[in-house]
Formats: C-alpha cells, sequence, structure tokens
C-alpha cells in the first residue's frame, strides 16, 4: 500500500497545462481566504495566510515559473505542500484529482516545457490522452527562496 502511494500525484493547472506533485509532500487543499499581502516582497509572492493558527507563506506558481495566464484569476485554490519542514501554499489555477504515476510510466523530462527549465521536471507522465508534468516543488521553492520570503514577511 505504501508503494501506491508514493506513485499518487495531485493534479492541478497552471494556465493550459496540467502538473502533478507527488502525494507525500501535500499536507491539504485549501480555499483561498484572508490572504494578507506584504508589501516589497518578490512578485510570486502572493502573501501570508492563517491556516489554522499558523502563518503559511503562498506562493502564485504561475507567476514563480513564468506561465502565462490566459485570464485574469482571482485566487481560490491552494496546496499546502512541506518544504524543509515548513508549510508552504502554492497557489494554482484549479486543483484536478489524484492520478497514478508508476515510475515505468513516466518519460524522462524534456530539456524544456513552456518555458520551465528541465531542473524543475522531474518527468512527463501520460494520464487517458493526456500529458502531465512532473515537477519538482522542492526545487521550484528552495531554502534560499522560502528564507528570503521569510524575512519579507517579518
Amino acid at each position: 500500500m505504501s508503494a501506491e502511494i508514493e506513485h499518487q500525484y495531485i493534479l492541478f493547472n497552471l494556465g493550459e497545462e496540467e502538473y502533478a506533485i507527488p502525494i507525500t509532500l501535500v499536507d491539504e487543499i485549501i480555499k483561498i481566504h484572508n490572504l494578507v499581502r506584504v508589501p516589497r516582497s518578490k512578485n510570486y509572492f502572493a502573501g501570508i495566510m492563517d491556516i489554522r493558527g499558523k502563518v503559511v507563506k503562498m506562493v502564485d506558481l504561475t507567476i514563480k515559473l513564468n506561465i502565462p495566464r490566459i485570464h485574469e484569476v482571482d485566487y481560490d485554490r491552494a496546496i499546502v505542500v512541506k518544504i524543509g519542514g515548513e508549510s508552504v501554499g502554492i497557489i494554482v489555477d484549479k486543483v484536478a484529482n489524484v492520478a497514478l504515476f508508476p515510475p515505468d510510466t513516466i518519460n524522462p523530462p524534456p530539456p524544456s516545457v513552456k518555458g520551465i527549465s528541465s531542473r524543475y521536471i522531474t518527468g512527463v507522465g501520460k494520464k487517458d490522452d493526456r500529458f502531465i508534468i512532473l515537477i519538482d516543488i522542492e526545487k521550484i521553492l528552495g531554502s534560499e527562496e522560502l528564507s528570503e520570503l521569510g524575512t519579507a514577511a517579518k
């Protein structure tokens, strides 16, 4: 059973593309409310939010990855992930569902996808007739960037 969990991914949309991160990194999926903007912070740092008494940094993944938006989006959903022992909310356009990608169904990453560097892509999975880009959220939100956000939020 635990091996099956390791191969489960949360699917979500950023712009027109579908992405996935391992479910083992996900704490919860939340509806965004009472987002507090932090002045003079990085453009991809959407702000902070109180989640059951804990202050959680919220990152707009579309801006961080420089993905063009189809239309203006009101922040609605976020996936709270645990990175380096810290909870971080990644704001996405839409959360889809959970999919199973055993290692033999994952293709190696291409050099880049829609401008996203291959260093952030762990592979490409196929679900039905769609390709899903598997991203390494820990590389995208490395400890250096999280500490920068930490200083901005204080």
